[in-house]
């Protein structure tokens, strides 16, 4: 008595499938003969034109992705920059200050005792 499995592929399986082999797969079949479990895989029943479809969209969207990586990539790089810069300005900008007003009280301090 044979026993059947059928394992069903996700899309990215498919794809590596379709990459490495040429040929589409939707799923694979496992059947016990004796023993010896035997592996199948079960083609894909789509012409060649859905086949060709499905892989030009398939193509467009990780290539839509990756260009959606690279961008967010490029605009957090550039908005981490601007802030670095903009903190930077700003914590110069206080050192400064207080800086001077440590100036100005010792001068403060010390014409007054010059005066005393």
């Amino acid at each position: 008595m044979a026993h059947e499995v059928r394992i069903k592929l996700t899309a990215e399986q498919k794809s590596k499938i379709k990459e490495a082999t040429g040929k589409d797969m939707n799923e694979f079949r496992v059947e016990a003969v004796g023993a010896n479990p035997a592996v199948s895989a079960v083609a894909s029943t789509k012409s060649p034109r859905l086949s060709a479809r499905a892989s030009a969209r398939q193509s467009a969207r990780a290539s839509a992705r990756q260009s959606a990586r690279q961008s967010a990539r490029k605009a957090a790089r550039q908005s981490a920059q601007t802030s670095a810069r903009q903190s930077a300005r700003q914590s110069a900008r206080q050192s400064a200050r207080q800086s001077a007003r440590q100036s100005a009280r010792q001068s403060m301090r010390a014409s007054t005792e010059d005066l005393s």
